[in-house]
């Protein structure tokens, strides 16, 4: 699996930021990174599944 970066938040360690990446070899999906929402979830949530924090900006400058 190689990740490709589509676009990040600025941060202070750049290592943690918030952002959204692809597989090109899984071009359909992304990875969003982001802040672990309040427990419980403000939204519906399965087994397995978090719901994260970003900015719209970050979403926007990916292109999605």
């Amino acid at each position: 699996m190689v990740l490709r970066q589509l676009a990040i938040e600025e941060c202070k360690d750049g290592l943690t930021c918030p952002g959204l990446w692809v597989d090109d070899d899984d071009p359909d999906h992304v990875i969003v990174v982001g802040a672990v929402r309040d427990s419980p979830s403000p939204v519906p949530v399965g087994p397995g599944e978090v719901a994260v924090r970003l900015l719209r900006q970050t979403v926007r400058d990916a292109g999605l």
